[in-house]
């Protein structure tokens, strides 16, 4: 069983302490030291040690691989000094603020065999591998990607939320040919809803539009193909009933992206030839976005 330090016990962070706690050991945590997130771990995890020192993570031959999921301007430094010391990386979406970094990560990682691999949990969502084999047989008209929730504000809108959407995006196209912003509104911060055309070198009406100081909470993505009409929200695919003029659920699945995701993690660090293809996917997003 591989031995893990997770850094960051926020509320994604603690997700991840879950999960991996299922699958391997869990050796130590690190935070900032959010008095009420070391007492939830102290309290659910009694046997994962509180680490105040990162540098002691570095310095623990035992320790295989270091799960990132501290605030995104953190990423790289924590990423870098990992890779540095030899352990393998699970780094949260995205993997850095900038292409630059994420190159920088990417090179270290392949010059010394370590795994480095970014948690964009909807690559691994059943309901997008599903759009996936139905879209080899369909052709995309237009699609609409909308994200509506309160809430958080302390990342950048873009690379938070948006960074999600683009990487799906990229699972139906090719790289996006152009971001052109609608409407950018801030409210407590200087970005809170946002809306985009996003241009393609094939010919798709794709808008997203990103609300986070909604009084609702809903994700959809709905997708016009030459066929049918389907909308995935939430863990559900529905598909357009033409006769009924509803949408009816189509497919579900019992599979948890995060557990997918994990599971690759921990598998991918076995592997003696490494494939980085999560990760060139989400330097390729950050460099669509990092402008915004």
């Amino acid at each position: 069983m591989k031995n893990l330090a997770i850094v960051g016990i926020g509320y994604w962070g603690k997700k991840l302490v879950s999960e991996f706690s299922k699958i391997a050991n869990v050796k130590f945590c690190y935070s900032q030291g959010n008095p009420s997130n070391i007492n939830w771990l102290h309290r659910n995890y009694p046997k994962v040690n509180f680490c105040k020192n990162f540098q002691d993570i570095l310095d623990d031959s035992t320790i295989d691989g270091i799960v990132i999921a501290s605030p995104i301007g953190t990423h790289f430094e924590y990423a870098l000094k990992s890779l540095k010391s030899k352990k393998h990386v699970f780094i949260e979406k995205p993997i850095s603020t900038n292409k630059k970094q994420g190159q920088t990560l990417l090179e270290i990682a392949r010059k010394n065999n370590l795994e480095i691999f970014v948690g964009h949990i909807f690559l691994y969502h059943p309901v997008l591998i599903k759009l996936k084999k139905l879209m080899k047989k369909e052709k995309i008209n237009s699609i609409y990607l909308g994200w509506h929730r309160f809430g958080p504000f302390k990342e950048k809108l873009s690379l938070d939320l948006l960074s999600h959407y683009i990487i799906i995006l990229k699972e139906f196209f090719n790289q996006p040919k152009k971001l052109i912003v609608k409407s950018k509104i801030g409210y407590v911060t200087n970005c809170d809803i946002l809306s985009l055309h996003v241009k393609f070198q094939k010919k798709v009406n794709c808008v997203i539009e990103l609300n986070r100081v909604s009084y609702h909470k809903q994700r959809e993505i709905i997708i016009k193909s030459d066929k049918n009409l389907y909308k995935w929200e939430d863990d559900v695919l529905l598909k357009f009933s033409k006769k009924d003029e509803i949408f009816k659920e189509y497919f579900s699945s019992r599979l948890f992206p995060l557990q997918i995701e994990c599971k690759k993690f921990l598998k991918n660090m076995t592997l003696k030839k490494k494939n980085y293809s999560n990760t060139k996917k989400s330097i390729q997003a950050v460099s669509i976005i990092q402008n915004l």
